[in-house]
């Protein structure tokens, strides 16, 4: 499943603790640690935390940079099943 390029700029400018981009029943949300453990998120497939996301694109990525995190991303999604 495609992720949207606005979902990891979503998931950077987050300023919630922990924040990771999950995938819960065919959708992407961005949610903190305590969020993935409520029943609304429960069994959500973690896609990239927004550190992880930091580390590969940087604090200030340029749009080609997000839209290639977004292929690889969604790439990697697809091979678990997501």
């Amino acid at each position: 499943m495609p992720i949207p390029v606005q979902d990891l700029e979503q998931l950077l400018r987050s300023t919630k603790p922990e924040a990771a981009l999950v995938l819960v029943e065919g959708r992407y949300v961005v949610a903190d640690h305590d969020e993935l453990a409520t029943d609304a998120l429960r069994g959500a497939l973690s896609v990239v935390t927004r550190q992880e996301l930091l580390d590969r694109v940087g604090e200030h990525p340029a749009g080609r940079e997000l839209e290639e995190a977004a292929a690889t991303l969604s790439s990697a999604v697809d091979n678990r099943g997501g």
